[in-house]
C-alpha cells in the first residue's frame, strides 16, 4: 500500500502555471477526461471513517483506462497524505455491479478534465471542474519535494 501526498489549491486560471511549468521544463504527459464515481454502504461508512472507494474512467485520444481505487483515512501530515491502493481493471460496469452486490453504491460522480505534467518527481495535475472551479493537484513522494514545486 502506497502513501499518498497531495496538495490542492484553488485558482482562478491556468496560464501562469502552464507558461512556468514549459519554462521549468516539465513534461507534459496529456489530457485527460476523468470520470470518478466514489462508492459507499447506506451508513456512509467509508465517508464517516475518511475513507473512500473509487472507480475513474481515464478517457483521452487513445482510448479509455479504468482504474479501482481505495484510499485510507488521512494521516498526521503536513499535507494531504494518506494510504492508497491503486489496480488497474477492464470492465468498469462489471465492478460496479459487484460492489452493488456488496452493498455499495455509487454516492457521488465527478467529471473533470485534467492536464498532467511531471516535475521534480512530482505529479501536476491541473483540474477543471463544471461548479467547483479550477484546482491545481501536486502529488509526489515527501512534503519537501511537493514544497519545492509549489514553490
Amino acid at each position: 500500500m502506497a502513501l499518498e501526498i497531495e496538495i490542492k489549491l484553488k485558482v482562478d486560471g491556468f496560464e501562469t502555471t502552464v507558461a512556468k511549468l514549459k519554462q521549468l521544463g516539465a513534461k507534459f504527459e496529456g489530457d485527460f477526461l476523468q470520470i470518478d464515481s466514489y462508492y459507499d454502504d447506506s451508513k456512509d461508512s467509508l465517508v464517516n471513517s475518511d475513507r473512500c472507494l473509487r472507480i475513474r474512467r481515464h478517457i483521452n485520444h487513445i482510448g479509455q483506462a479504468i482504474e479501482l481505487t481505495y484510499k485510507g483515512a488521512r494521516e498526521n501530515h503536513r499535507f494531504k497524505s494518506r494510504r492508497e491502493i491503486g489496480l488497474k481493471v477492464d470492465k468498469a460496469d462489471e465492478l460496479a455491479e459487484l460492489f452493488i452486490q456488496l452493498g455499495y453504491t455509487a454516492r457521488l460522480t465527478l467529471e473533470k478534465k485534467r492536464s498532467l505534467w511531471d516535475y521534480k518527481n512530482c505529479k501536476v495535475a491541473l483540474d477543471e471542474l463544471p461548479m467547483l472551479g479550477n484546482f491545481v493537484e501536486i502529488e509526489g513522494p515527501d512534503d519537501a519535494i511537493i514544497e519545492q514545486v509549489q514553490k
